[in-house]
């Protein structure tokens, strides 16, 4: 049996700390998106030496992330979210109350792009979709309207929003800490795993493998056992 439909939240938060949420501002996708893009940057010294035709770029940084993202926007109710059938709510002089298209786009614009007036600045956010998270901010947003009624107001929408990577330094250090070859970690082998890899993968290099085997008590690290559990120290207590 397949779950329940999750939908996609922005979260909203007062600054690049993530620290304080603003619960009354956060808004909820009426739609799923059809996909996403995200965008990853290596910013490199350019130029080359003369008289080569190739050049060796130097790596300086990785700037932030881009997010790039699509809305549907439906003021029809062709969408709508509501509660049990919609005939029977109608039978039952229930109103089936449809949420125009200004107020969703209104409602997404004030979750990511207003400036706030308490912290004077749009508010931070936190995107969450499934197993998909984000934390960053507006950077840009275009809506193209589609469809009118008789008066001429909007009844669907496309809003193509881009947001870009922002967290704290304070913040930014505390997740670069809990992957730091200066903690201890334990991992659990999957199948597939050497013990070679693994350690590549906690100190950037696989010549510790044999000290690590050593303080897990592994008489033979070539076969390691899935599910099983392995200690790796820190850095200075290996090497």
């Amino acid at each position: 049996m397949m779950g329940a439909l999750q939908k996609l939240t922005i979260g909203t938060y007062e600054n690049s700390d993530y620290d304080k949420r603003i619960e009354n501002h956060a808004f909820t996708a009426f739609v799923n998106p059809a996909g996403y893009s995200v965008t990853y940057k290596t910013e490199l010294v350019p130029g080359q030496a003369l008289g080569k035709a190739k050049a060796d770029l130097k790596y300086v940084a990785s700037p932030p992330t881009d997010l790039q993202l699509e809305f549907l926007f439906d003021g029809t109710g062709v969408t709508e979210s509501y509660t049990g059938n919609k005939l029977i709510n109608k039978i039952k002089g229930k109103a089936f109350k449809k949420t125009s298209v200004k107020d969703q786009v209104d409602a997404f614009y004030r979750a990511t792009g207003q400036v706030a007036g308490l912290i004077h600045k749009p508010y931070n956010i936190i995107i969450n979709w499934g197993d998909f998270e984000f934390k960053g901010v507006l950077a840009e947003f275009t809506v193209e309207y589609k469809l009118f009624d008789n008066k001429g107001q909007p009844l669907r929408a496309i809003g193509k929003a881009k947001f870009s990577e922002s967290i704290s330094p304070k913040l930014e250090a505390a997740e670069h800490k809990k992957s730091s070859p200066d903690l201890t970690h334990k991992r659990t082998v999957q199948a597939g795993d050497t013990l070679p890899l693994m350690t590549e993968s906690i100190y950037g290099d696989s010549k510790y493998y044999l000290e690590v085997a050593k303080v897990n008590g592994l008489v033979n690290f070539r076969q390691l056992k899935p599910g099983s559990e392995l200690y790796f120290p820190p850095l200075e207590k290996v090497s």
